[in-house]
Order: structure tokens, then sequence, then C-alpha cells
């Protein structure tokens, strides 16, 4: 246990003085980023796509959503092409406690639904300038999660909520070299607004008492922490900037490849941090603010993406769709968030120049270890037209986790998955049609053990979507 505090210490050393390593360890921890996708990476691009589980969707070309995967596919199209989506996502996180560190009754962490509803749009426009340019703008989400345990969970150390959205505004254009083979580049500027919140949850006796034998007579002056106080917060957005690459290759009029590169976008997050822990109060874990707002920043990596796709007609009514795509989750080592410039903090506990009140520019607020792996993702997908207005399509898809299994969290409970997919599209016109799409996602249950918490978990989910396609 934390040895009182020697009253015969000056005031400001003994305000300093550490708090038990061990105890903090299992008591504190900088936040960290959640998802009910694998890793953070969004598929759901399109609704016809989605319908055959994304299998072969870089050299598919139904509609101008081929631009989210690949720009040289922009070739195959003769007219403008617009088309405006919206996907639904249902995830179902559901967890159930095994055992709590301390000792707590396990049945108290559980909980289902962790991640919460969502709907991701997306806008596509291409236009060709010649036969053999063509140019596209898009905007469209790569990257998102959400989780939310709720204020007074008792795990709030490393629960909480977590909330990201991106969105990706893409320029692009395509050069046709002959007719086989077709380029294209595009440009992506991402804007990303994050926040991430953690509590105290049933760490809140523990640590008040810790702070009564640091401080003595001084404990007073330092607000009860309670469970659903915040023990880091930190809110911002900013933009990243990258490139994509693709290739289009027909074999025949029936038969045609493509292999697309999208890549690495790191997002400069700049926004505030703060926590409910005493301005003067610092841990190995954890500085306090005393709900003062800190300057701070972030970088948020997003991986490179490699994604081969194949389209094969085989019959005047079958259509066959190959995915084989490789993510570079390894740039996602960490979160780790600094301040931006120097902030001296205010509290009853920073008197006679107290450092633990002086914030230093570059100065680590939040770090939470993360190690993501490379992930790959197989799909197989078909198209059967069954007349001339209606269109059904199916597909299957396994996606890898990036997470490995020593570091899956409470927060990012992810395991692999497989999608199965349905979708249909219907023709209204010469010039319109839309797209309807289902897909059940279903999880491994896994095992997640974290700072001495062992839950288990399971994450399905069900994706909706609906897309209109217009040719002018």
């Amino acid at each position: 246990m934390a040895k009182k505090a020697d009253n015969k210490t000056p005031y400001p050393e003994r305000v300093m003085k550490t708090f038990n390593k061990t105890l903090i360890a299992t008591a504190l921890m900088a936040v960290s980023a959640g998802s009910s996708a694998a890793g953070f990476l969004l598929n759901e691009t399109s609704v016809s796509g989605l319908g055959r589980a994304f299998a072969g969707e870089g050299a598919a070309a139904d509609d101008a959503a081929v631009l989210a995967r690949n720009p040289a596919a922009m070739a195959l199209f003769d007219q403008t092409s617009l088309s405006l989506a919206g996907t639904y996502i249902d995830p179902g996180v559901d967890m159930r406690g095994v055992s709590s560190p301390l000792g707590s009754d396990p049945s108290a962490l559980n909980i289902d639904g962790a991640a919460p509803e969502a709907f991701v749009p997306a806008a596509y426009l291409i236009m060709p300038l010649s036969d053999r340019v063509a140019i596209g703008f898009a905007g469209y989400s790569n990257f998102g999660l959400g989780t939310d345990f709720g204020d007074n969970y008792p795990a709030g150390t490393i629960a909480g909520s977590t909330d990201l959205v991106t969105l990706n505004f893409n320029t692009s254009v395509s050069y046709r070299i002959n007719d086989k083979l077709s380029l294209g580049l595009g440009l992506n500027a991402v804007y990303g607004d994050a926040e991430l919140i953690r509590h105290f949850g049933e760490t809140a006796p523990l640590l008040n008492g810790m702070i009564d034998a640091n401080l003595g007579p001084a404990a007073g002056l330092v607000p009860d922490l309670e469970p659903a106080s915040v023990s880091g917060k930190m809110a911002g957005d900013g933009w990243g900037f990258g490139f994509n690459v693709g290739v289009l290759y027909e074999l025949s009029k029936d038969h045609r490849v493509a292999l697309t590169y999208k890549s690495k976008t790191t997002i400069e997050l700049e926004g505030h941090y703060t926590n409910d822990l005493a301005a003067g109060i610092a841990t190995d874990a954890l500085v306090g603010v005393g709900s003062a707002k800190v300057d701070g920043s972030l970088d948020l990596d997003l991986p490179d993406v490699i994604e081969f796709s194949g389209y094969h007609k085989v019959s005047d009514q079958v259509i066959l769709h190959t995915t084989v795509m490789w993510s570079g989750w390894s740039v996602f080592e960490e979160l780790r968030g600094v301040a931006d410039g120097d902030t001296t903090l205010e509290g009853a506990l920073c008197a006679n120049g107290n450092p633990a009140c002086q914030i230093q520019d570059g100065q680590t607020l939040l770090l939470k270890e993360e190690n993501f792996e490379n992930a790959w993702r197989f799909g197989l997908g078909m198209t059967y037209l069954m007349s001339d207005e209606f269109t059904l399509r199916a597909g299957v898809a396994y996606d890898e986790t990036p997470i490995p299994e020593t570091h899956r969290t409470v927060s990012i409970p992810d395991s692999d998955r497989i999608w199965y997919s349905f979708g249909a599209n219907y023709k209204l016109s010469d010039r319109s049609d839309i797209d309807l799409a289902f897909t059940f996602i279903d999880g491994e249950e896994v095992r997640v053990e974290e700072d001495g918490y062992v839950l288990k978990s399971e994450g399905n989910a069900f994706l909706i979507g609906a897309q209109y396609n217009y040719r002018f």
C-alpha cells in the first residue's frame, strides 16, 4: 500500500510523491481507440459493392462508386455518371465479464451494444472528357469507429467512449493507354474528427484513498473522484493528405483485372486534453489538469492499402468477382497525445512552484500502445443478370483482424469475421437505377484480457444500404 505522507517533508515535495506504481498500473490507463470494424477500416464505399461483399470492387465498374477503389476504372465509362449511396450499420458488440482485478462482481462488466449505430454516406461523379481521359470527384469515408460503455462503467479507465469520423475528398484522373490498359491517379484530402473519453470507474474510491494517504492534511483541497469522473479526454480535428493509383487491364470484353494502391495517410488532429484529476498531482500514467483544457495534438496514422480485383463474365447471365486486399496496419503502433505549447495550471496544489503544474510543449499527455499488424481480406462474389431490368448479387468475404491476441483491448475487442452479402439492382429508366443490399458480419467470440480485467466479447453486425445511380 502507499506510504502515508511525512508531514515533515516540505509541502510541494509531498504533493509530488508518486503513487504506488503497481496500483497505478491497474487503476490508470491512457486513452485508446475503439472500433466495431476490422481495425477501423470501412469498406462501405458503395451499395452495389456491398451486395457482393465488396468482391472485385476495383474492376466491377457497375457505377461511379468504383472511383473509391480504382481511378483507372473511369476509362470504362462513356458518359457522365453520378452515384449517391448510404449504408446503415448496426453493430452488435456484446461483452460478458469474467473477472475484475479489484475483486468486484464481474457481471457488472456485462454490456450489450457497446458500439452505437452508424450511417455512412458517399457521393461520386465521373466525367469522361474524351475517349482516353476521364476525371472524377468523390466524397466518402474509409475509416471510422465508435464505442460507448457509459460514464459509470466499472472498467471506465479502459472503456469509456470513442468516436472517430473521417471524410475522404478525392479528385482523380484516368488515362486509357490502349484498348487493354488504363491508368488512374487520385489525390485525397482526409478530414478527421475524434473524441476519446475515459472515466475512473471502480478505481475512484481506491484513488481517493491513495490521494488521502499521500497528501495528508492537504487532501482536503482535492475534490473526491467519482466513478464518472474523467480520467482522460482528448478531442480534436484535422487533415491528412495522400494519393491513390490504379491499373486496369482488360483481358477481353468479358474479363478484366485491377491492381490498386492507396497511400498511408497521417491525420494531424489538433484540439484539447482534459481530466478531472486535481492539477498538481502527477503519476507515471497521468498528469492531473483539474478540468483545465490543455492544447494538444495527436497524429493518427491510417494504413496504406493494396487490392487486387477480378471481373469474369462466365456466361450471358453470370459474372464472378474476386478480391485480395492487404492493409498495412503495422503503421498504427501507438496513440500519443502531446501538449501544444507551455501551460501553467491553476489550483490549490499549485502553490510554491509545484512542477506538476507546469505542462511543457511536447510533453506526453496521453499514450496507448496499439501494435497493430498487417491484415488480409479475401472476397468472392457473383452477379446474376436476371433480366434487362433486374440484377441480383451475392458475396462472401473473410476479414482478418489486424489486432494481435496479446493486444486485444476492451475498447477494440476485434476479431476475424466473415461477411455474408446479398443485393439487387433495379433499372428505373435508360438513365437511372437503384441498388439495395444487406450484409451480415459474423465475428468470432474472443477473450479480452486488459490490465487485469477479463471479458468475453462477440461482435456481429447488420448492414443495410441503398444507392441511386444516374447517367447524364
